[in-house]
């Protein structure tokens, strides 16, 4: 296996980088519940929109010249997209996912919105894998970059899994699990580190 390296997201890759995250994300129970089961076009366009209007740090894990992962985070206050924001990503969100997909995006985005920390915290996701990359270190590599930052600006992490299985993942970073509750009437785990 290849050394994997940790760079920020190169603009010419960022379709790339949407792709990874669409693959990645495409079976998560939040995504099957807004966009349906196997929609990789509206994953794609979701993370498309989503990418384009994100602050803070996007970086690729990449093997060689393949991106393998992705992850972004962001200081507080930034990671809540403001009222004006949200307004303004309205047209396209409806326009590239439907007016249903995108009322239940927004939807998900106001319950997460509910739960984030009041504190300063640095808020992490997305965070994704190529689904043929998992199992070889790619998502920890990717972890303990964030970690790292977190440790040398003294800063919480928080993060939202709305899979059970990753909750032990992010334990491992020294997560705990702060509330749970339903998004999109899917199971939903808060967590904190710090």
């Amino acid at each position: 296996m290849s050394q994997i390296t940790i760079t920020p997201l190169p603009t010419e890759q960022t379709e790339t980088a949407i792709g990874v995250l669409a693959r990645a994300f495409v079976t998560n129970p939040v995504h099957v519940a807004a966009f349906g089961p196997s929609n990789l076009e509206s994953n794609e366009e979701f993370f498309r929109i989503g990418l384009a209007a994100m602050k803070g740090r996007q970086l690729v894990a990449t093997d060689g010249s393949r991106i393998l992962g992705v992850v972004h985070w962001v200081r507080s206050p930034s990671c809540q997209f403001s009222a004006l924001e949200k307004l303004r990503m309205m047209p396209r969100m409806v326009s590239g996912l439907g007016l249903g997909s995108a009322l239940r995006v927004i939807s998900w985005v106001s319950t997460w919105s509910r739960h984030d920390p009041r504190e300063p915290h640095s808020h992490l996701g997305p965070i994704g894998v190529e689904p043929e990359a998992q199992g070889r270190r790619v998502g920890s590599t990717l972890m303990e970059k964030y970690c790292a930052e977190l440790d040398r600006i003294g800063m919480v992490g928080y993060l939202e899994t709305d899979r059970p299985e990753n909750v032990e993942f992010y334990r491992r970073f020294g997560f705990v699990v702060t509330g749970t509750g339903p998004v999109l009437a899917v199971e939903t785990y808060f967590m904190r580190r710090g």
